[in-house]
This record gives structure tokens, sequence and C-alpha cells, in this order.
């Protein structure tokens, strides 16, 4: 008789500050770009401009992350993954 083996959480991605690696990569990229534009001169105002930049682009990766937006333009009839945890 066979015997079926399910193993979970395959579909699984690896989450770095709660983003998906290339949203991670982005976001170091931000924080690359940011560190050699504070290079050239620190004041009051670009710290807390460039501080801002960097939550605001982490709150807007992070809405990418979830999905909503993509399921919100895209019209897909079928997920992309499918994890069948009611074997046992």
């Amino acid at each position: 008789m066979k015997s079926y083996r399910v193993y979970k959480n395959v579909n699984k991605q690896p989450y770095i500050l709660g983003l998906r690696l290339p949203l991670f990569y982005l976001f170091i990229l931000l924080l690359i770009i940011v560190i050699f534009l504070l290079s050239t001169g620190i004041t009051i105002f670009k710290l807390a401009f460039y501080t801002v930049f960097l939550i605001a682009g982490y709150f807007g990766l992070n809405k990418l992350n979830s999905g909503a937006f993509l399921s919100s333009i895209s019209n897909e009839r079928f997920p992309n993954t499918i994890i069948n945890d009611n074997y046992k």
C-alpha cells in the first residue's frame, strides 16, 4: 500500500523585517541611497526628511508585500500557491 507524506510549510518564503526578500533588497537600496545623500552634509531638515522618506518607503513596501495592491490591479482566478494541510 502506498503512503503519502505531506510536507508542511513547503510554500513558505523567507521574510526579513516583515518583507519578502526582493522587497527587503529594495528597502536596503533605499537605505544605501539615503546614507550616500547624508554623506554630503547632515542638517536637521535633511535628517527629518530622509527619516520620513525611509518610513514611507518601508510602509509602501509593506503594503506591496501584503499583496492587497497587486490583487486589486490584477484579475487572477487561481492562487499562486496551493497548500494542502487537510491530510494528516
